[in-house]
């Protein structure tokens, strides 16, 4: 038996060797060590000064002799550490001075990116931009495409939301056009009405100021698949792709009444007891008016809300927006309704009011097909006086008529606006409400 345990033992200690010489890392570094060998003794062939084959006979040793080893790339001011080099060695200042090579493949790749120059792999790291879980050191786990991992590797357009996060002038910072065009996109929906950002705004559903630092367990990822429900009702997606960017996008992208669901029957109140039921989102169907670019671009912009600020030496500053000017009233009264999200609910320039869940409306045949006024239709019935105090008094939750009496309460309400809309921006935005209505047939 002893004879046996320690042939056991030496097995044990050789299977280790082995297993830890077939690290993917490993494979990748021994791969652009080849790579680089390749390269550089094709070069020296064709090299025609003494010089130029002094140089590059250097650069064949130091290849031939670079080993294999974890490398980490550290910015404690961020509190970043990251392996990302030990595979992407095209990006390693130490290995890859110019930062730029010829190859074509990931991870051996790293084309000319400005952005990779502006931000120092010393200063920056890797996942303060990328995400992802910069200590792994396998291909799934460090792009953080498994269960738990809150921030997997942005990739595409979304990479710009870290812009947003660092830079305050992202509106107009070469690289952040997809960012920007999802906060005008944002801005044009009417998306603040119902939404704050960091307290500023609607007060109707969750503040946005922060919503990228979601905790993913808070999230009911049910009917978050596109397969059809199993037997339970559940269509989710896989464990790997649910990240905060997938359940903010799923929101343009799917019908919100699908995606939150609510319980607008009340199934889910114990039996004998008594209990309100809940609406569905009450969010417009914007998957129908948007394309998947947009959708993405309205990801990337809100991925950028966080309230995890970088270090003030990290952060951009930029000079706060002049205030426009405007020829008339009635421009600066359009810019109000832009300005409070009025589009939100009663759609762009009041032309179409938004679904409103079990809300009546006149010919109604379903509950979903409630919808808020369209401006353009009922503005004609008020006097200036009356839409006046309309607006400052706002239509409370329990004001708005149901559909379905036993139903739940309509998830959109219009807010007192007295506080926040008043003076001279009140009676812009009452010019401009008039002067979009339609006229009204004299009897």
């Amino acid at each position: 038996m002893f004879y046996l345990f320690n042939f056991l033992v030496l097995a044990t200690f050789a299977w280790a060797v082995v297993r830890d010489d077939d690290r993917e890392w490993k494979t990748y570094q021994k791969g652009f060590r080849r790579l680089e060998i390749e390269r550089v003794t094709d070069a020296l062939s064709k090299a025609k000064t003494d010089g130029e084959k002094e140089s590059l006979t250097l650069q064949l040793k130091a290849a031939k002799r670079s080993g294999t080893a974890i490398k980490q790339a550290m910015a404690p001011a961020l509190n970043r550490y990251d392996r990302c080099v030990t595979c992407h060695q095209g990006f390693d200042p130490l290995t890859n001075p110019t930062l730029v090579n010829g190859y074509k493949e990931h991870p051996y790749k790293a084309p000319e990116v400005a952005a990779h120059k502006q931000h120092n792999l010393v200063k920056f790291a890797c996942t303060s931009c990328h995400m992802g879980q910069g200590l792994a050191t396998t291909v799934e786990a460090a792009h953080g495409e498994v269960a738990h991992w809150e921030e997997p590797m942005l990739t595409g357009p979304y990479i710009q939301a870290t812009c947003v996060r660092c830079h305050a002038n992202f509106m107009t910072l070469a690289g952040a056009e997809r960012a920007r065009h999802g906060r005008e996109l944002v801005k044009k929906l009417g998306c603040v009405g119902c939404h704050s950002f960091n307290g500023v705004g609607g007060e109707i559903s969750v503040d946005l100021g922060d919503i990228a630092d979601k905790p993913t367990s808070r999230i009911d990822w049910s009917h978050t698949g596109d397969g059809p429900p199993d037997a339970h009702g559940v269509s989710a997606l896989p464990h790997h792709k649910r990240s905060i960017k997938n359940w903010i996008e799923l929101h343009f992208t799917k019908d919100t009444l699908t995606l939150v669901p609510g319980d607008p029957e009340g199934h889910q109140c114990a039996p004998g007891q008594k209990c309100e039921p809940v609406p569905p989102s009450g969010m417009p169907p914007f998957y129908k008016e948007l394309s998947k670019e947009d959708a993405a671009d309205i990801t990337t912009y809100l991925m950028g809300q966080t309230d995890n600020k970088v270090p003030s030496n990290y952060f951009v500053y930029a000079a706060p927006e002049p205030e426009p000017k405007f020829a008339s009233g009635v421009k600066h009264g359009e810019h109000v309704f832009q300005k409070y999200g009025c589009a939100g609910c009663h759609g762009e320039g009041g032309k179409q009011g938004r679904r409103n869940f079990n809300a009546k409306a006149n010919e109604q045949t379903k509950m979903e097909e409630g919808v808020e006024p369209t401006l353009v239709k009922v503005i004609g019935g008020y006097s200036r006086d009356e839409l006046r105090e309309k607006i400052q008094k706002g239509v409370p939750a329990s004001a708005v008529a149901k559909f379905n009496e036993h139903g739940p309460v309509p998830p959109l309400y219009m807010p007192k606006w007295g506080e926040k809309i008043k003076g001279e921006e009140l009676e812009h935005l009452l010019d401009f409400l008039f002067s979009i209505a339609e006229k009204q047939e004299a009897w």
